[in-house]
């Protein structure tokens, strides 16, 4: 099928085709609350860093999923060339998919990305194809298969394309990346945005602020409303609003204006401005992921969003 979702004015293309918007959580949440909802912070800061870097940047995007961020800087921008790394076999095809249709620079390479190259089993979570990991028991797997695990020192090395910048979110396998990034990180230093997780008493922006110490990144903590203000250390924040700009240099005005406009731009690509999805798809899809059950929730998911609006459109 065919979803486009709107694009901010002035990007390179008016929209992006995300062709099935029930495949992947990710996509299904782009279409049930509108890109403006998703992970403003973070987005608007991705975005950013498209913008000051300036046309022909190189975009990293390791644990890409289904490859949302890599597909919106190419589809607004107009990059040398996004490189999204995504190993798990359904979300990585479906990445492809979007990148064909589109027709974005955009090159998705199936592997995970760690310290040393080779092979490792990547466990699947029962609860969301967002949440699969090479960490053993970072949840309760419903199965395991064996994936391509690459480092970005290689990858470098192999391709001449050196990261622009580099968005990180694998699960509490960050610091394997970086540690697999220590060539680049030191000799190109690249920016950051990057999850820290706090999981069962562990705080992963320890080992964070301990691998990057000395190379002279500045911290700096994305919240729904950053105060731009550089922490001594990284550090967990949450169970929202999870991700941190590590910058070489201390921020500028330059950046943060980039972020204040893009912030804003995402925000008004709402839900509203989304296209409807013919009853009879959305359906099949709600029963193939819970049954009846799901195709009443979404019914009645529908039925609210249609007397919300009502009421916003009478006051």
């Amino acid at each position: 099928m065919t979803y486009r979702v709107p694009l901010p004015i002035g990007s390179h293309r008016p929209h992006l085709d995300i062709v099935d918007p029930s495949k992947t959580e990710i996509l299904h949440f782009v279409r049930r609350q509108g890109l403006a909802a998703y992970e403003p912070p973070t987005a608007a800061a991705v975005m950013a860093l498209c913008d000051v870097a300036g046309d022909g940047f190189v975009m990293y995007d390791i644990g890409s999923n289904v490859g949302l961020y890599a597909h919106l800087a190419a589809a607004v921008f107009v990059p040398r060339r996004v490189v999204a790394f995504e190993p798990a076999p359904h979300t990585a095809e479906m990445s492809r998919t979007i990148v064909h249709r589109n027709g974005l620079t955009v090159d998705v390479v199936e592997a995970a990305v760690g310290e040393v190259a080779g092979t490792a089993p990547l466990y699947f979570s029962p609860t969301s194809d967002a949440s699969h990991s090479l960490v053993e028991g970072f949840r309760q797997a419903t199965g395991t298969t064996d994936v391509r695990v690459v480092t970005i020192d290689d990858h470098v090395a192999e391709t001449a394309l050196v990261p622009s910048f580099m968005k990180i979110d694998v699960e509490t396998f960050e610091l394997e990346v970086l540690r697999g990034a220590r060539r680049v990180l030191a000799e190109h230093r690249p920016p950051l945005i990057i999850e820290v997780l706090r999981r069962k008493g562990r705080d992963h922006g320890v080992e964070l602020t301990e691998e990057l110490a000395g190379l002279g990144y500045h911290y700096y903590a994305l919240p729904a409303a950053p105060t731009w203000e550089a922490s001594p250390t990284i550090h967990g924040l949450g169970t929202t609003d999870r991700d941190w700009l590590l910058l070489p240099e201390p921020v500028t005005d330059g950046l943060v204006d980039a972020w204040s406009r893009w912030h804003a731009r995402l925000g008004a690509i709402t839900v509203e401005r989304n296209p409807r999805v013919p009853f009879l798809l959305t359906a099949r899809a709600a029963f193939r992921r819970g049954g009846a059950g799901e195709v009443a929730a979404s019914a009645r998911r529908y039925a609210r969003s249609v007397t919300d609006r009502i009421r916003s459109n009478r006051g």
